[in-house]
């Protein structure tokens, strides 16, 4: 499977060298302004599409033309990093005032599932593509009839886009029925059974629902949104300090996992099989991040609650993050193996927190609220995203910045909430989650926005957090 692999690789690279020098002989003058560079894919009589992250919305492949770059170079190149295609770029479609459109063809067989996804296209395997987890979900093959306009991040293009879509050279699709072969051995035993599993389940519509139920419970339950219930209920229980504790907690195991994530860049298993997804996922999984923060933060509040010796609370907690992790592995959006290590990894940073707290010449509390230990951490993500220039690094220097700028001004060393002020602070912090999500809908034509709004988000309720709590202590 390696020496596969390596060949595969290098007649990419190959493929990628040639292409460089294959369009310059197409060029063609252009309006100057232009901002845009995309490709028109077309194969099988389908179009090449991407599903993009920020934006949330449905794109050509394509992306910001670099100031000096040739606009054919810019459309190849982004091409390359959202979907994994090495094309050649052809004779220009068509251009609007922001972007110029190329019939690209790919050097090789445009592979793809046989599977229909929800819009009737078939998934393209992409996560080898350096954007992919990052800009991109998902790429498909679709067929351009089949996409409503308000469905495409340009609605105002669509058409443009589909009579531009009728001069594109076709070419030839290789369709396969899944890519596992592709996965470690490990991770095929695993696709095996996950098959079944799904197979039996379906054979039963009582279990089918059943089933269908247990995964958005476990979406919600490994969810972001869901810390924001859980801090304000540690804030009210416990206090100001174990508070920042969990979160230390939350930040450190988070930052590993994602280096983690980086550095072994495993998909998750419908990647390999998408007749496997139940529930929309993207991303690398390996170790499993939800998972890895949820065990973190279960043996630190046990442990604070003295039952982490517990046999009946351990059982439980044990059971419902058992439930958790089925729930994932039933609906393709994780590995058993990749959430287990995951769990590892959570309990590891919680026992070293837990090992610190028991020395008594270390006030744990005081050293985890230290402006210091926060500034630390905000350096620390600052080189995180100049080594990985992901958003999600960019999102936590932003959520650090901002908790080291708390840590520094708000300095009520106690803080004590009633049941109904904590009450009122989650659905505050829900619903300013909610704005948050709505207004990025209005604004999902611009990347850019979309990337400011996303990197605000968490900062922005950790401050209102923040603000909410200050208020009603002092009304204690």
């Amino acid at each position: 499977m390696y020496k596969r692999s390596f060949f595969v690789v290098f007649s990419l690279i190959i493929s990628l060298v040639y292409s460089t020098f294959s369009f310059a002989t197409s060029s063609t003058s252009l309006p100057e302004g232009l901002k845009g560079a995309l490709c028109i894919v077309r194969a099988d009589d389908k179009l090449v599409l991407v599903n993009e992250i920020l934006t949330h919305q449905i794109s050509l492949p394509g992306g910001t033309i670099i100031a000096g770059e040739d606009p054919a170079l810019t459309a190849q190149r982004e091409t390359w990093e959202e979907t994994g295609l090495v094309v050649t770029v052809g004779k220009v479609l068509g251009y609007n005032e922001q972007a110029v459109f190329y019939d690209c063809i790919s050097d090789s067989s445009v592979v793809a599932f046989n599977f229909n996804n929800s819009l009737d296209g078939n998934e393209l395997p992409v996560w080898f593509a350096p954007h992919y987890g990052v800009e991109i979900a998902s790429a498909m093959l679709l067929s351009p009839s089949a996409l409503e306009a308000s469905q495409y991040r340009y609605p105002q293009q669509w058409p443009m886009v589909q009579q531009m879509f009728g001069q594109a050279t076709d070419q030839a699709v290789a369709y396969v029925n899944d890519l596992v072969e592709s996965a470690p051995s490990y991770h095929q035993v695993e696709l095996g059974w996950l098959m079944q599993l799904q197979a039996f389940v379906a054979s039963s519509p009582v279990l089918s629902a059943l089933g269908l139920l247990l995964s958005y419970f476990a979406i919600y339950l490994t969810s972001p949104e869901i810390l924001l219930v859980v801090m304000p209920l540690a804030m009210w229980r416990f206090g100001r300090d174990f508070t920042y504790q969990l979160f230390f907690a939350v930040v450190a195991t988070s930052l590993l996992c994602l280096v983690a994530q980086q550095g072994f860049a495993l998909p998750r298993p419908h990647v390999y099989w998408p007749v496997l997804e139940m529930t929309q996922s993207y991303g690398f999984g390996f170790p499993s991040l939800p998972i890895a923060v949820w065990a973190c933060l279960s043996a630190l509040i046990l442990h604070r609650l003295g039952w982490l010796r517990s046999g009946r609370a351990l059982r439980l907690t044990s059971l419902v993050i058992s439930v958790v992790m089925f729930g994932k592995f039933y609906s393709g959006a994780a590995f058993i193996a990749d959430m287990m290590i995951g769990g590892l990894l959570g309990g590891l940073v919680a026992w070293h927190i837990i090992r610190l707290d028991s020395k008594p010449n270390v006030n744990v509390a005081q050293l985890l609220g230290a402006k210091s230990v926060w500034i630390a951490m905000a350096v620390l993500a600052a080189v995180l995203t100049a080594m990985w220039p992901l958003p999600v690094f960019s999102a936590w220097l932003a959520i650090l910045i901002v908790i080291s700028l708390l840590v520094v001004f708000f300095k009520t060393s106690q803080v004590s909430l009633s049941q109904g002020h904590t009450l009122i602070i989650v659905v505050a912090l829900l619903s300013f989650n909610l704005i948050i999500t709505l207004a990025q809908g209005v604004i999902a034509y611009s990347g850019l926005y979309s990337f400011i709004v996303e990197t605000l988000r968490y900062p922005l309720i950790a401050l209102l957090f923040a603000v909410l709590a200050k208020r009603f202590n002092q009304q204690n």
